[in-house]
């Protein structure tokens, strides 16, 4: 097999899946701490490997082609709705347990998808130390570790996030 530019049959893909899942998965998992979704992400990744496997072409090693992808898959899991569901789910978690008249339900809906709409307005760095943080439940150490930068950086963005949040959900109030 070479490394550019060829055409990947069934004994090809197996030996690329069993070679490189575990690491697609690992890259997944330490960045959104689900595994469920980690698994969803590596599979998508190789589902369209698999689609597009008579017309592939790669430049280099075929292991920096996956984990670019890899890294992509993940920016567009923060970028789409699946991610603003999960938020959904997250802040509203314990609201079914709570009175649930009309108006109660109405003005939780509009702002749960206000709170959606602000946290997707931040800044990509704010967002996703934002998430890691209220979403995740990790600690600044954690969330440094994970996106290699300082503790003092994931303060800042944490900060910039929650001041912002704070300012727009109290105009939302008014």
């Amino acid at each position: 097999m070479q490394d550019t530019g060829y055409k990947i049959d069934t004994a090809a893909f197996e030996a690329i899946y069993r070679r490189h899942w575990k690491k697609l998965f690992n890259i997944c998992y330490n960045r959104l701490a689900d595994e469920h979704i980690a698994e969803e992400i590596v599979q998508d990744i190789f589902q369209s490997l698999w689609e597009r496997r008579k017309n592939f072409v790669v430049e280099g090693p075929i292991e920096h082609y996956l984990v670019r992808a890899a890294k992509l898959e993940i920016m567009d899991f923060y970028r789409t709705g699946t991610r603003r569901q999960h938020i959904r789910n997250h802040l509203f978690m314990g609201y079914s347990e709570l009175d649930e008249s009309t108006e109660q339900t109405s003005y939780g809906r509009d702002l749960q998808e206000h709170i959606s709409q602000l946290v997707d307005r931040l800044p990509e760095a704010c967002r996703t130390v934002y998430q890691f943080s209220r979403l995740h439940g990790l600690n600044n150490k954690e969330i440094a570790q994970k996106l290699s930068i300082s503790i003092k950086t994931v303060e800042y963005h944490l900060g910039r996030a929650l001041q912002f949040l704070r300012i727009n959900l109290q105009q939302h109030k008014s």
